[in-house]
């Protein structure tokens, strides 16, 4: 991945989101979620060599569960994050947040095997 690449973008997307903005206000919010989605997509793309990396760490160290729950936890991440961030953009402070909210909650949810392994073990060493 390019950072580089982003930057253009958004420079380049700025300018035409500038001139949407004056010319045709009422279909600005849906080019800013589609500059930003694009944006999303070619970052998350980019990622896939790093959880490649990770997910053969993961089966050669037997914790193949664990690293599905954390990609899983990453995903919900980085679409809320995304989403939450466009909902910002678009002036809707108040739907972002319930968002953000929305992936704690997953997250959690996300955990409660990680948390029930940990109790789990925690009672074997106590026996």
């Amino acid at each position: 991945m390019n950072p580089l690449y982003i930057c253009a973008f958004a420079v380049i997307s700025l300018g035409a989101l500038s001139v949407i903005k004056h010319s045709r206000p009422e279909i600005y919010s849906l080019a800013v979620a589609a500059a930003g989605i694009a944006a999303a997509v070619y970052i998350v793309g980019a990622l896939v060599p790093f959880i490649e990396t990770v997910r053969g760490y993961a089966s050669a160290a037997n914790a193949d569960g664990i690293f599905e729950i954390m990609l899983k936890a990453l995903a919900v991440a980085l679409c809320c994050r995304f989403g939450a961030d466009i909902c910002r953009d678009c002036g809707e402070n108040t739907l972002a947040e319930k968002v953000e909210l929305a992936g704690r909650a997953g997250m959690v949810l996300l955990g409660l095997p990680i948390i029930k392994q940990l109790l789990d073990a925690a009672k074997d060493m106590m026996q």
